[in-house]
């Protein structure tokens, strides 16, 4: 059975007299740079140069001392690697791994490029992973609210003997240890992730599309498409979260609804697609087609925003907002 760690199990004992830098100051660095420090440890960032980005600046306007990402891996005993995935492993070989010393402990956000071996720390360093289950500013938006999010932590080698420890230590500096964190191996993390982003992102995207299609193909007006497609779902998510997908279909939502949601639901779900979009994930194809994407500058990822952005849908949106509200 799987085990929950809450804040009363976890110690920041290890994070005692150890300095974090927080490698890439985005959405997601920026949210946890900051709980951590709110935490009471000591953190400073690590930045691509200022001619390259922003971040070094607005890292320093919130207040921390910010470095070359060089600098940042010598000085600092634990880094959070905040960076994207593709991004990682040239600034990985160029500034990071020169600069890694025995008994530091590198804490990746995605288990990515240390499951596929892109990257391969050595072994006199702690390789672990922290992941909160949500995007940077409800990280940081839940912790000033005394709560947290649920998230995850896995240990992929342990140099120190205390690697585990570490990265719940992270967790609990971070505010997750306030909902719940669960230990699980690098695999689980990155391929569940992996999934997930293409079977629910991705299929309740595709679905909302075509929803919305459809109903304006046969004549629909489009802001009622629109609402339907996409307000509609948004509205009962969170009481499905609230209260669990039984109770809200038997009795916080119609007859109707019920009856389409338990006959007419599952035609819409081809469960052999996702079934081979799993093993495909497990099978490593789907990181190396994202892998070569990148590596070849994201031809497709362009072409298919350019053709998403123009679509009837968005420019629908786009009115819909600013005629109705967010």
């Amino acid at each position: 059975m799987e085990k929950i760690y809450r804040d009363a199990d976890v110690s920041m004992k290890p994070l005692d007299g150890k300095l974090v830098a927080v490698i890439g100051y985005g959405i997601q660095g920026k949210a946890q740079a900051a709980n951590v420090r709110d935490s009471g440890v000591k953190v400073i960032i690590g930045t691509r140069p200022p001619e390259e980005s922003t971040s070094r600046a607005q890292a320093k306007a919130d207040g921390f001392e910010a470095y070359s990402i060089a600098e940042a891996t010598k000085r600092a005993d634990v880094l959070l690697i905040e960076l994207a995935d593709p991004a990682q492993p040239p600034i990985y070989k160029t500034d990071i791994a020169p600069n890694l010393s025995a008994g530091k402990t590198l804490c990746f956000c995605h288990g990515f490029n240390v499951l596929y071996g892109v990257i391969q720390p050595p072994k006199d360093v702690n390789t672990v992973l922290f992941v909160p289950n949500a995007p940077g500013h409800l990280v940081r938006q839940k912790y000033l609210a005394g709560e947290g999010v649920y998230g995850c932590v896995a240990v992929d080698h342990d140099a120190t003997g205390n690697a585990l420890a570490i990265a719940l230590a992270v967790a609990k500096a971070v505010g997750s240890t306030r909902a719940g964190v669960v230990e699980m191996s690098f695999q689980h993390e990155t391929e569940g992730d992996n999934f997930e982003e293409q079977i629910l992102y991705g299929g309740a995207i595709q679905l909302m599309r075509t929803c919305f299609r459809v109903m304006v193909e046969n004549g629909y007006p489009p802001s009622f498409a629109y609402a339907k497609a996409i307000r509609s779902l948004r509205s009962v998510i969170d009481v499905m979260d609230e209260v669990g997908i039984e109770e809200y279909i038997s009795h916080r939502c119609s007859r109707t609804a019920e009856f389409a949601v338990r006959t007419r639901g599952p035609r819409v779900v081809n469960e052999d697609a996702i079934r081979d979009i799993f093993r495909e994930t497990e099978r490593g194809e789907f990181a190396r087609d994202w892998m070569q994407e990148w590596a070849l500058g994201m031809p497709t990822l362009h072409r298919l925003r350019r053709t998403a952005a123009d679509s009837e849908m968005e420019k629908t949106g786009q009115t819909w907002r600013q005629d109705f509200g967010r």
